[in-house]
């Protein structure tokens, strides 16, 4: 955790937010292991006499989430120290099986680590740079101050907007295992992740990066439904193919629009890919109802969501001002499959 970045966004605890205490800003209790101001593994803690909860830093990367218990629970392996060698991989890989948690993570790393750091020449329609480009290219005028990237995954999107801004970036993921390879891009310049070959066969990528900007880059891990952010405390924010992942995705708009300060914009995409593993159906914008007047069109219902003129765009505080449709995205499956998405691009004004 560097500490730039935790004097700007001044990070409040995220438990006390749920108890209607949303000044109680963190600070920095212990610090066990240290880099210069990049603080490698300690604590934070709630000031509150009623709270004082601790998140820790581990890696570099504070969990800034209100359900730490779980988080930990379920991504332990995620945050264990030493990594595996390729042949120790395999062999848990098999004997795991497809369908495992194991299985899960590195089909994870693979679909999001091709699409951030690959090892041939990028750049092109579908990969993320180009889908952060015309993001960007949606705005009046070039990006300043100090943005977040929510939903930041592998970390490729935030270094490029820390590029683009001149100013600090902050990329915030729930996802311990694609946090730790952002940071090991941040600290040594290699991007290392498991590629799915076919089946359960991976390879291993480690690759030497040099991304744009390393020294205004930091990454947290955070729940993208309750930021601990101040309100307003973000110049903009980015929000790319992360709307449908979310468990509440109305929850995450309200707290764009609570975070991004006024007059500033949050820049979003989604290919709305539904799935009730990740978002229980009554969340859903759009994608049921079609007896409904939008016909359960997911593009539509957003845009009624994020009006200046509906009650819903009152109550998440955005309102579309520009928007383009049919941008790829792609998603590496495996050598001989790639995903295909076309995209919904959206930027949104916080009233």
């Amino acid at each position: 955790m560097r500490l730039a970045h935790f004097h700007r966004f001044a990070p409040r605890c995220p438990v006390c937010a749920r108890a209607d205490r949303p000044d109680a800003a963190l600070e920095l209790h212990h610090v066990e292991r240290r880099d210069g101001d990049d603080i490698l593994e300690g604590a934070l803690v709630c000031p509150s006499p009623a709270c004082r909860f601790e998140y820790p830093i581990l890696d570099g990367i504070p969990l800034l989430v209100p359900h730490l218990r779980d988080v930990l629970t379920s991504q332990l392996d995620a945050i264990r120290g030493a990594d595996l060698s390729t042949y120790a991989e395999s062999l848990l890989g098999d004997a795991t099986g497809p369908g495992s948690e194991f299985d899960r993570v590195r089909y994870h790393l693979s679909t999001y680590g091709r699409s951030h750091w690959p090892a041939e020449a990028d750049g092109g329609p579908g990969s993320i740079t180009a889908l952060l480009d015309a993001a960007l290219d949606l705005l009046p005028s070039p990006p300043t101050g100090a943005w977040i990237d929510v939903g930041c995954s592998l970390g490729r999107s935030t270094f490029a907007l820390a590029a683009r801004t001149g100013d600090l970036a902050l990329g915030l993921d729930l996802n311990l295992a694609m946090l730790r390879v952002a940071r090991g891009v941040l600290r040594d310049g290699r991007a290392r992740y498991p590629l799915r070959r076919v089946g359960i066969v991976y390879e291993r990528v480690d690759l030497a990066v040099d991304p744009p900007a390393r020294e205004r880059v930091d990454f947290w891990a955070c729940d993208a439904t309750c930021l601990p952010l101040p309100e307003a405390s973000a110049a903009g924010a980015l929000s790319l193919n992360l709307l449908d992942c979310v468990n509440y995705p109305l929850a995450h708009l309200v707290e764009l629009g609570r975070v991004v300060r006024p007059g500033g914009d949050a820049l979003l995409s989604t290919p709305y890919d539904w799935s009730p593993g990740a978002t229980p159906v009554e969340a859903w914008i759009g994608g049921h109802s079609q007896r409904a007047p939008h016909g359960g069109s997911s593009a539509s219902e957003l845009r009624r969501i994020l009006s200046a003129d509906d009650a819903a765009g009152a109550h998440t505080g955005l309102a579309i001002e520009a928007e383009r449709d049919d941008v790829p995205w792609h998603v590496h499956v495996h050598e001989r499959a790639t995903m295909q998405y076309r995209v919904h691009l959206a930027r949104a004004r916080r009233l």
